[in-house]
C-alpha cells in the first residue's frame, strides 16, 4: 500500500469535508472538540505542529494505543477516554481506508466503560418537572411541549428545535424527523395529549402551519442548543434533581417502551439508532428497572397499541 505523504492536518481537513456531506452542524462541532485532544498528544509527541507533522513522522509507532496509555496516565475515566476515542477512530479508519496512514487500530481495545449507572426517570419526578411549567405563560407552555417531546416521543434536543407544525400527522398520530443526526430521517408516535398541548399552543400564538414549531422569547427566531442547556439547567435547581439533564429523557422513554413490552427493533426505529448495539444499551436499562421494582415515568398506550 503506498502512503500518500500529507501533513496530519490536511487529512484531517480532508476527513471533515468528507463529513460535512452528511454530518449535522452539531456532529462536527464534536469532532473538532474530541479531535482537538488528539491533536495536542500528537504536537507533544511530534515537537511539531500538526500543519508541518506528518504520519511519516511518528514511525512505526502506535500512534492509537499510545494515545489511550497518555490519557490513562493523566487520569483521565474511561468513559472520558472512549469519548475521544470515538472520534479519533472514525478519523484514523478514514485516513486508513484513504491509503493516508498505516492501520493504527488493528488489535487496540478499549478500556472498559466506568460511566455510573443511568438511572431514568420515576414518575414522581416527572409530576414535579411538570410543576415548574406556568401552563397560563406563553414561555411554560413552550417548555412543556418541548420537555414532553424529548419524554414521550423519544426526539433529541435538536430535532424539537427544528421541528415544524407540519411535520406532526395529527390524524394519524405521527411525527416526521426529518434531516435528523446523520441527515437520516424516521418516524415516531405521538400521544393524543401531546398533540392537544401543542394545539393549545399553537392556537393562542398563532404560529402558523409552517416554520419552526418553538421560538426564542428574545429573538423570535429558532431556539439555540444554548437555550435548551438553560431551560434544563433551571429544571435542575427548581427540581432538585440533580442527574436532569436533555438526554436523560431519551434514555427514560426508551427504557419505559422497553419495561412495557415494546419491540427492541421497533425502538431501534424509533430512536433513529443506525448501530443495534446502541438501543440494546436500553435492555439493561429496562432490567435494571425491573429487578429494583421502581416506579419508571410509563409512557402513553398509544406506544403499545399501533406499535404491534
Amino acid at each position: 500500500m503506498e502512503v500518500l505523504k500529507l501533513t496530519i492536518r490536511e487529512t484531517y481537513d480532508m476527513f471533515i469535508r468528507n463529513r460535512t456531506v452528511y454530518c449535522s452542524p452539531e456532529t462536527l462541532r464534536s469532532y473538532e472538540s474530541h479531535m482537538k485532544v488528539f491533536f495536542s498528544y500528537l504536537e507533544t509527541a511530534g515537537g511539531k505542529d500538526t500543519g508541518e507533522l506528518s504520519f511519516d513522522d511518528f514511525g512505526d509507532a502506535p500512534l492509537y494505543s499510545n494515545f489511550i496509555i497518555d490519557l490513562r496516565k493523566r487520569n483521565v475515566r474511561n468513559v472520558t477516554i472512549r469519548s475521544y476515542c470515538r472520534i479519533v477512530r472514525a478519523y484514523l479508519k478514514y485516513c486508513y481506508e484513504n491509503d493516508l496512514c498505516r492501520d493504527y487500530l488493528k488489535g487496540v481495545r478499549l478500556p472498559p466503560d466506568d460511566s455510573h449507572p443511568k438511572v431514568v426517570l420515576y414518575a414522581d419526578e416527572v409530576k414535579k418537572i411538570d410543576a415548574c411549567f406556568d401552563m397560563l405563560t406563553k414561555k411554560g407552555m413552550r417548555n412543556y411541549c418541548i420537555f414532553h417531546l424529548m419524554l414521550d416521543c423519544g426526539l433529541r434536543s435538536q430535532e424539537v428545535r427544528h421541528l415544524r407544525y407540519g411535520d406532526i400527522d395529527c390524524e394519524r398520530n405521527i411525527i416526521h424527523i426529518l434531516d435528523s443526526k446523520g441527515c437520516k430521517s424516521r418516524i415516531t408516535l405521538i400521544p393524543d395529549f401531546l398533540i392537544r398541548e401543542i394545539d393549545h399552543y399553537m392556537g393562542i400564538y398563532n404560529r402558523g402551519t409552517s416554520g419552526t414549531l418553538f421560538l426564542s422569547l428574545r429573538s423570535n427566531g429558532p431556539l439555540t442548543e444554548n437555550s435548551i442547556k438553560q431551560l434544563f439547567a433551571r429544571l435542575k435547581k427548581e427540581t432538585g434533581i440533580s442527574r436532569l439533564h436533555a438526554h436523560l429523557l431519551r434514555h427514560t422513554f426508551a427504557t419505559s417502551y422497553l419495561i412495557g413490552g415494546g419491540n427492541l427493533e421497533f425502538l431501534r426505529v424509533f430512536m433513529g439508532h443506525s448501530d443495534y448495539n446502541v438501543t440494546q444499551i436500553y435492555s439493561q436499562l429496562a432490567a435494571q428497572s425491573k429487578m429494583l421494582g421502581v416506579s419508571v415515568y410509563r409512557l402513553d398506550p398509544i406506544f403499545f397499541q399501533k406499535g404491534y
